[in-house]
Formats: structure tokens, C-alpha cells, sequence
């Protein structure tokens, strides 16, 4: 049997989508492939490149043919003929449930006749991770060593004492079809004081795509250090960079959740919102891992003082 995985979307989304389709290929002794978007890919104006060929992986990309996109169609009208095409080749496409999206689905709901499965999903779930944490973290350093300006910050977030990456998700968050979910500054304050109240001098690494917003709105008697000069296609940079330091303040935003769990160090501090798209429903206690500090934006002194879950 092979599984193919779905690769799309941002680089943390990418990075989840490799993660499952490793694990899923482990758990059922299955050959396993990646399929990427040759026309690349955009939201709402930004541009989320593939970027994992960056990285020290092993298994096999390729771009989309046609047929597979023929057998990933959503077009209504090719819904009877593909299914029947699917049935002839052995094909089974298992596609996330929204119901179980952050959910740990430990086995695919796979047919016993397949011969090629699709996985097609976010898969956003700290437990995949885990489970193939040690294979992960060897696929997932990257190929070339830092230079230039990454370089130098490298170097810079060695020599500080207590070194915090920041990261402040922005752009389409903004956006009222996207659920107006950017996290309120007062989330970005409030951690902020909690690594000053613990820390002696510590150096907040600030990574956003709204850098603007994150020089104007940060308070001024932090020592911060804004990390501007990477974009879209340098995040695999910024991502090497976060995960250098010793510890994290993450945005509602897979692309910071990589940045901080691909920190090795077992005493890091890891303050995220435990409500994803800041209402009380998302909740998701398959998407955090247990050791990090899942902080309400609900109650106002959950905010303030963050709990070990």
C-alpha cells in the first residue's frame, strides 16, 4: 500500500501535513509520497510556497498530475465518474472531518482493498508529532547552514541571556471571511510581563507579517529585537530562527506552534491562547501539547497569570 499526502497552504500547515503523512505511513507499513501544487499556492493575496525541500527530508515530492487531480476534484459533476475511477485504480481519498479537526486520529479509516490512499487535511494534532518525534526532528533540520543577516540574528539570539521569540499573525487573521481571528495586543502585553516577571533581561525576538502594527503596538520597555528581513519565501529561515530560541510566545498560527516545538529543550516556555480562533468553541485540547501554557482570552485573570495545564 502507499499513501500519498496532500501537501498545501503555509509552511506550518505544510509541516503538520508531513508530519501525518510520516506517521500515518509508520502505523500501517505503507510506502509514502508527498504531492505538491506545481502552480504554487495563495491566500487571500499571500503566498504560501513549498518550501519543505529546505529541509533533511528523505521521502519523495512530486507535483500533481492529472489524474491525481482529476481524483481530488471537488467539482460536483465529476463526483459519480471519479468515484467509479477511484473503485477501478484501488484509489481512496480519506478526507480530515472538520468535526475532528486538532483531533489525534490514531488509525486512517482506510478500505482493505486499497492500494494508494490520498490523505487530504490539516492534521493539526501535537500527539503526530510526537509519536514520530525523534524521525521528525532529524527530516526537519535544514539543509543549509545561516547566513548573512539570518546569520548574524542567529548569533545574536546565542548571546542573549534569555532569548524569546515573538510572534504576532496578522494579514488575512484580519480579514472577516477568515474570522477576524488576529490575537489582541493585550495578549502579546500580557506574556510579554510574564517573561519579564521571571527572567532577568529577556530579549524578545519579534517575527510578524504586520511589522508595522508590532513596532507601534508592543510595549517600549520591552528589549525587543524585530526580525524583519525574511518573507514568504525565507520562512523556512525565520522558522530555524524561533525555534533557536529558548523559549515562545506563539500566535493562533501553526507557522509559531513548528517555531516552538522544534525548540529541542525540554524546561522551554511555550505561552500560546488556548481558544485558536479566539472564541469560546475552539477550545482544542488535541492541538497543544500538555506542558505548554494554554492561556485564556477569556478570563480576564487567566490572561494575566498563566497556568500549567
Amino acid at each position: 500500500m502507499k499513501i500519498v499526502a496532500r501537501l498545501f497552504s503555509g509552511l506550518g500547515n505544510q509541516l503538520f501535513q508531513y508530519a501525518a503523512g510520516l506517521y500515518y505511513a509508520k502505523r500501517s507499513g505503507a510506502q509514502i509520497e508527498f504531492s505538491i501544487d506545481g502552480e504554487g499556492a495563495n491566500s487571500f493575496g499571500y503566498p504560501r510556497p513549498f518550501l519543505l525541500s529546505h529541509f533533511s527530508i528523505t521521502s519523495p515530492f512530486h507535483e500533481l498530475t492529472a489524474l491525481e487531480r482529476l481524483v481530488l476534484t471537488r467539482r460536483e459533476k465529476l463526483k459519480l465518474p471519479m468515484t467509479a475511477l477511484k473503485r477501478m485504480l484501488g484509489i481512496q481519498v480519506v478526507t480530515e472531518d472538520p468535526t475532528l479537526y486538532y483531533t489525534f486520529l490514531q488509525d486512517l479509516p482506510a478500505h482493505r482493498l486499497a492500494l494508494t490512499i490520498y490523505l487530504v487535511g490539516y492534521w493539526q494534532a501535537y500527539r503526530i508529532a510526537e509519536e514520530i518525534e525523534d524521525e521528525l526532528r532529524m527530516e526537519l533540520r535544514l539543509r543549509e547552514p545561516a547566513r548573512d543577516r539570518n546569520l548574524e540574528v542567529l548569533q545574536q539570539i546565542r548571546r542573549a541571556s534569555c532569548p524569546v521569540s515573538l510572534h504576532i499573525r496578522r494579514g488575512d487573521y484580519l480579514l472577516e471571511s477568515e474570522g477576524s481571528k488576529a490575537l489582541p495586543i493585550d495578549y502579546y502585553r500580557h506574556a510579554i510581563q510574564f517573561f519579564k516577571d521571571r527572567f532577568a533581561r529577556p530579549t524578545f525576538f519579534v517575527f510578524s507579517d504586520d511589522m508595522e502594527f508590532a513596532r507601534q503596538c508592543l510595549p517600549r520597555d520591552a528589549q525587543l529585537v524585530f526580525v524583519d528581513h525574511n518573507d514568504s519565501f525565507s520562512a523556512h529561515e525565520d522558522l530555524r530562527l524561533m525555534s533557536s530560541c529558548n523559549d515562545h510566545i506563539i500566535a493562533n498560527s501553526s507557522f509559531s506552534w513548528w517555531g516552538a516545538w522544534l525548540n529541542p529543550r525540554s524546561d522551554k516556555f511555550v505561552f500560546a491562547p488556548s481558544h485558536w480562533h479566539l472564541k469560546p468553541s475552539s477550545y482544542f485540547p488535541g492541538l497543544l501539547p500538555p506542558n505548554w501554557m494554554a492561556v485564556s482570552l477569556h478570563d480576564e485573570q487567566s490572561a494575566r497569570v498563566p497556568v500549567l495545564r
